[in-house]
């Protein structure tokens, strides 16, 4: 239970500062988050550090190569566009990391996921042919290295 307290006062922190009325506010929000964590009998996952380090710059590179590509897909005098859905089988069953690789689905230029099925994402893309299913394949296997 330390533990907890210990990360919603960091997390806390981090978001509010050290301000005498954020403090108070803090104490309370703390409480009855640890309440709520013990009602619903939460726990907090295992991360490793440099998975998080490595999914970033992958995803970071990815974000901004994906954001020239629909840049030049838009600029362009012809519409370079076929737009479409795409299927993607899961490789993971661990629901933090179907949640957070819809997310970033949705935070790729060119990209949004549109379901979360039992072992698939349903996803929409601006181009259906330059779908790279490898790549995704790579995010979503980086993302689960993130939680241990």
């Amino acid at each position: 239970m330390f533990s907890f307290i210990l990360f919603y006062t960091l997390m806390w922190l981090i978001i509010a500062g050290f301000e005498k009325k954020a403090l108070f506010f803090g104490v309370i929000a703390i409480i009855f988050t640890l309440l709520v964590h013990r009602l619903l009998n939460l726990y907090l996952p295992s991360i490793n550090l440099l998975a998080i380090a490595k999914f970033f710059f992958y995803f970071l590179g990815q974000s901004f190569l994906s954001g020239l590509d629909v840049a030049r897909r838009v600029l362009s005098p012809k519409l370079l566009v076929d737009p479409g859905f795409v299927i993607y089988k899961l490789n993971t069953n661990k629901q933090v990391v179907k949640f957070l690789l819809s997310m970033v689905i949705n935070l790729a230029p060119g990209t949004l996921f549109v379901e979360i099925g039992e072992d698939t994402i349903l996803i929409h893309t601006l181009d259906k042919n330059s779908y790279d299913e490898e790549k995704l394949k790579y995010m979503e296997s980086l993302i689960d290295k993130i939680f241990t």
